[in-house]
């Protein structure tokens, strides 16, 4: 702000130069005497293209048309002012010296630029002028150069501001720009107001100042201030210093659109997803910005659309982006909007297919974070939790999450979930369930609402892709499950086999089981499982088959063999393939086929092996059961043929 004063005061020895000349030089002598005379005070040149016409009435001042003020040589986006009119009015004191009383100055269609370069050199910076007397009336360097000043009004109508910081790559540009500031004196109270458009949206601004002599001095002085836009409301109540820069105070914010002031900020427009303030931001909280440009909430209450958020953040600067540090308290929050507003968890559970809509990943490069999460709940479409105590962690748009106790699906979930964003998404999950419900699970992750149960499992599951079609099609891993009692939803398996009929539908269309285990890989979202067993009071059932989870399909063989009743002994293969929304179920009679030739080859082979072990006990004389008996009496019946020819051999030599 010192060096809008500076300017201010040049310009007041322009005013008093021209009033002295009124009646004997002429005007264009007094722009050129003007321009030497501000460039001498600011370093900088300033010329009058238009009239210069002093006035006395109503009060001493000048009227110039046409007035340039440059910027340094390096900035290459225009001068640092331009206005069709400048009109400065002072007391008569500015005449002989003493305090100076600026009652009037005025911008009409002034387009200021500002400018930041590559270096960190600024362009409003006048170190290269002299010391402005009027201003400062002791002639010295020290203070703010306000202690004999006051401004009863300073207008601009009809301004512009471009700001380009060279070192953030960030632009700002502001039109329509009407505001009135007036400042009694330097001690009192200065007061702020007006508006302007920022990115087509129109902005109000009030403040008060108490204190702009002691703010430019350094000190920390009570600043309060609030803007208003078509979307919002913001405001300050603290106290600010400027060297070094320091706030500290009470923020509230209540917002539907944040455009305005990330403008402002010189940010690009937020692309927040539903649930983390797409709809509204609201905010209360003591803050607090360091001289190092640290900003730390305290006791903060935020609201992000329908959640609502308690706790402390602190934001810190970085080279690449801003690192968030918070620890945070929560009831049950919807955060059902990252994934993708849970158009993929809709699209999921129907009938044409996963999503193919690209997933913006842009996000999570927008900062780094830290965070400590204590909730009540917690709904992020694919999933829903109940108690979640977690820590997030994201770098360079790569997000992790550790559960650190989760309570849901009537169980508990422990490990990992990340999300990297990093040459496009992948997710990875490394998850522990312990006593969990099956059903709701598998209807969230998969869309699979067949399987009732309580149990426990590992997933270890990789998704690569920017789509949910491309993920889902890419998923590899493996886990097991081991579920207690339970049912499977439209499938009654031992009416099927009791009847031969796979459109059997008994009374609730269900198969109960006393016990589920089963264990799979995953692989180019192909499912595959060749371990299944499950076990009832009516029978026991085993079976292996492939699930396509990007496909979404089916072609899984399970084996039921009914243990009790008339059927006991039964077994009879029943194919499940097609869509997992609308399953077919059919007997597998080439497996049926198999089985009952392989039972027939049995039952011949051990006919067989009875004929042949009574013949050849009927020849042995003795009782063969098993081919290793018949091996064994061939072996004595050839050791006592043997002996006895061997006995005939030599009984038979002596005797002759």
């Amino acid at each position: 702000m010192r060096w809008i004063f500076r300017i201010v005061g040049a310009l007041v020895l322009v005013a008093v130069l021209a009033i002295a000349a009124l009646f004997v030089i002429p005007a264009e002598r007094i722009a050129a005497l003007a321009g030497d005379q501000f460039e001498r005070a600011t370093g900088r040149s300033m010329t009058i293209s238009g009239d210069v016409r002093p006035s006395i009435w109503p009060t001493l001042g000048v009227r110039a048309e046409g007035v340039v003020i440059g910027n340094p040589a390096w900035v290459e986006d225009g001068p640092l002012l331009q206005a069709e009119v400048m009109h400065v009015g002072i007391g008569a004191s500015a005449l002989w010296g003493g305090r100076v009383q600026v009652q009037r100055f005025e911008l009409v269609d002034a387009q200021i630029v500002l400018v930041r370069g590559e270096d960190g050199a600024v362009s409003w910076d006048f170190s290269g002028g002299e010391e402005v007397e009027a201003v400062n009336g002791d002639g010295g360097s020290g203070g703010s150069g306000l202690e004999n000043f006051s401004l009863d009004i300073a207008e601009i109508t009809n301004g512009a501001l471009f700001y380009r910081d060279s070192v953030a790559e960030t632009e700002l540009r502001i039109s329509d720009v009407d505001m009135v500031l007036t400042l009694p004196s330097a001690e009192g109270r200065a007061t702020l107001e007006g508006g302007a458009v920022m990115n087509g949206a129109a902005i109000n601004i009030d403040g008060v100042i108490d204190g702009v002599g002691p703010l430019l001095e350094g000190d920390l002085r009570p600043v309060v201030l609030t803007a208003r836009w078509t979307g919002g409301e913001a405001g300050f109540d603290g106290r600010v210093g400027l060297v070094p820069l320091g706030v500290e105070g009470t923020i509230a914010l209540d917002a539907t659109d944040l455009d305005p002031v990330m403008a402002l900020a010189g940010q690009p427009a937020l692309e927040l997803p539903r649930g983390l303030g797409r709809d509204r931001i609201a905010m209360n909280a003591a803050v607090t910005l360091a001289s190092e440009g640290s900003t730390h909430l305290r006791e903060a209450s935020i609201v992000l659309d329908d959640n609502r958020l308690t706790g402390d953040v602190d934001i810190l600067p970085g080279d690449d982006r801003p690192m968030i540090r918070a620890r945070l308290q929560g009831g049950a929050l919807d955060l059902t909007g990252l994934s993708e507003d849970g158009a993929e968890a809709e699209g999921g559970a129907g009938a044409t297919g996963w999503s193919r809509d690209p997933i913006d990943v842009s996000g999570l490069f927008g900062a780094d974070a830290d965070v400590a999460l204590v909730l009540a709940g917690l709904d992020l479409g694919m999933a829903t939790l109940d108690a979640v105590d977690i820590r997030a962690t994201l770098q360079a748009g790569r997000l992790v999450t550790e559960l650190r106790e989760v309570a849901g699906y009537g169980g508990t979930i422990g490990g990992q979930f990340i999300v990297n964003g990093r040459g496009g998404l992948s997710m990875r999950s490394d998850l522990r369930l312990s006593d969990v419900q099956l059903a709701p699970l598998l209807t969230q992750f998969a869309g699979y609402e067949r399987l009732e149960g309580t149990g426990s499992g590992t997933i270890d599951l990789l998704l690569v892709g920017n789509s949910m079609q491309a993920l889902m099609h890419s998923v590899s891993g493996s886990g097991s499950l081991d579920f207690g009692q339970g049912a499977i939803l439209g499938l009654d398996i031992w009416g099927m086999i009791r009847n031969l009929d796979t459109s059997y539908q008994g009374e609730g269309s269900r198969t109960v089981y006393d016990s589920l285990a089963a264990s799979f890989t995953v692989a180019d979202g192909v499912l595959s499982n060749e371990v299944f067993a499950m076990e009832s009071a009516v029978g026991r059932v085993s079976g292996s088959g492939t699930v396509g989870l990007g496909a979404r399909v089916l072609d899984y063989t399970i084996i039921p063999e009914v243990l009790a009743g008339e059927a006991s002994g039964i077994r009879v293969p029943l194919r499940i393939s097609g869509a997992w929304s609308d399953p077919n179920f059919s007997i597998d009679l080439e497996a049926l086929a198999e089985a009952e030739l392989q039972e027939q080859i049995d039952a011949l082979e051990e006919q067989a092996t009875g004929a042949l072990q009574e013949a050849a006990s009927e020849a042995l004389g003795t009782d063969v059961e098993t081919v290793e008996d018949l091996e064994d009496a061939l072996e004595d019946r050839l050791r006592e043929e043997a002996e006895t020819q061997l006995m005939r051999l030599f009984g038979g030599g002596s005797g002759n």
